[in-house]
């Protein structure tokens, strides 16, 4: 078969099934980015080689996907971390069976291969308390660590915001509500953290604004809008969010309103860079990518007397960034697309996939920099057949393995390939030593949830 009828058939075979909130997700491990996508033929959850190096290589001669113990609904939407131990990469699905539960699937990256073997599934959202999920949200899910374990982050038959959790201690259990809130336009969540319980939840609050869900260190979640601000700076998870008001806008400094935000897009995005700026996501009704960020500034405070000084630490309002030209952000396929995001907080790398020209392009954000974007790199037996950039040679229009790509599809890629900058902000919390005889960062105890 010609490369343009291969890469045409691989397109058409695995553009994502249509869903309110998508049918893709991406992660990030120590040896790079992971995809993963529901094919809209089949319905299996089709996925990169799980010992890809730097950039996802997507087998199409043939597939490969996660086996499922319960089958996931046709149009699931996705969502998905993992890790890297000292011996294999390791990924956690989530998505919603034919019941509309949650499920969560466990998986060990078999490096002779590149597929993922499955090691447990568990419906999660049955937990004591919890309430019924909505057939449409978008779940998310953060990893915080082996003490804190997982969110799972989704909206109930109400559209109100709750979240699950897991715990080696507590196991899978009901973590309570995050907002209130029922009026929402939009079922897409996305979330983020950046040290201990610093948990960043984003949601689409109405036609016009977001809503914003932070963890306090007192447990409760604060919550905001932008560019319309509450009435009140003091709404949490037990306010009664439907209620709240928003400030009078004929006495606020005017706002940026959110570029071509349709208030229901399929899926939403956020990143922490190493200066802990948050970025939010979104593609808009131009089909355009969108993101908006909030800079923390910090500045000392002289005090009395030796070593009184102490450090104001502000974060400003969030406010859209400059648009990439095409190249740099190409145009989506249909307006408020799907997309996965995958993010790096150590070395501020970020990932975005999401269909144009009837296939899926990686947008690439490393050093400081938007990169031209390319093809998701296809592959198969024979090497790549689709893709630019680093999955394909690192130049646009590049086609075939790099000797370096070639290794790092082989049994030896995780060998000197651990980025350190997450080490060093982290305090390498994910990696568990081959002397300790773990599996992961919640040890054995992550693949039985039951």
């Amino acid at each position: 078969m010609a490369r343009s009828s291969r890469l045409l058939l691989w397109a058409l075979l695995s553009l994502p099934t249509p869903s309110l909130c998508g049918s893709m997700a991406a992660w990030w491990t120590d040896i790079g980015p992971s995809f993963v996508m529901q094919n809209a033929s089949t319905g299996l959850l089709t996925h990169n080689l799980c010992h890809s190096n730097n950039t996802p290589l997507y087998p199409v001669d043939p597939p490969v996907s996660f086996q499922t113990t319960y089958a996931p609904k046709d149009g699931t939407s996705l969502a998905a971390t993992g890790w890297f131990d000292s011996k294999t990469t390791w990924a956690s699905l989530f998505y919603q069976n034919n019941n509309d539960d949650i499920v969560n699937a466990v998986y060990t990256c078999d490096f002779q291969t590149g597929a993922y073997k499955h090691v447990e599934s568990s419906v999660i959202s049955d937990r004591s308390g919890t309430p019924a999920v909505h057939p449409e949200t978008g779940p998310s899910v953060t990893l915080l660590g082996e003490q804190e374990g997982y969110r799972v982050f989704f909206h109930d038959r109400a559209k109100a915001l709750q979240h699950v959790k897991f715990t080696q201690v507590e196991n899978w259990s009901y973590g309570g509500p995050v907002s209130t809130n029922t009026n929402r336009s939009g079922m897409a969540i996305h979330s983020m953290f950046s040290g201990v319980r610093n948990v960043t939840v984003v949601t689409p609050r109405d036609s016009s604004n977001m809503e914003v869900s932070r963890l306090n260190i007192d447990g409760t979640w604060h919550i905001s809008t932008f560019p319309t601000p509450f009435r009140s700076t003091n709404v949490t998870n037990i306010s009664n969010t439907t209620s709240v008001p928003y400030a009078n806008t004929i006495t606020l400094t005017p706002t940026t309103p959110l570029e071509s935000w349709s208030g229901n897009p399929k899926a939403l995005g956020v990143a922490i860079d190493t200066l802990l700026t948050r970025h939010i996501f979104y593609i808009g009704l131009d089909r355009a990518p969108h993101t908006l960020s909030t800079f923390v500034t910090t500045s000392t405070i002289p005090g009395p007397g030796k070593g009184g000084n102490t450090v104001d630490v502000t974060e400003r309002e969030w406010r859209p960034q400059p648009p990439q030209d095409e190249t740099h952000w190409p145009l989506a396929d249909s307006p408020s697309a799907d997309f996965a995001i995958a993010s790096q907080l150590g070395t501020s790398s970020i990932r975005l996939y999401y269909v144009s020209g009837g296939g899926v392009v990686e947008v690439r954000y490393t050093g400081g920099r938007w990169d031209v974007a390319g093809e998701l790199a296809a592959f198969n037996k024979n090497g790549t057949i689709g893709g630019t950039g680093e999955g394909s040679g690192g130049k646009e229009g590049g086609g075939g393995l790099t000797a370096e790509q070639k290794v790092g599809v082989g049994v030896g890629v995780g060998v000197g390939v651990l980025g350190v900058g997450v080490a060093v902000v982290m305090g390498r919390w994910w990696v568990v030593r081959e002397r300790e005889g773990g599996f992961g960062p919640f040890g054995v105890v992550l693949g039985r949830m039951g």
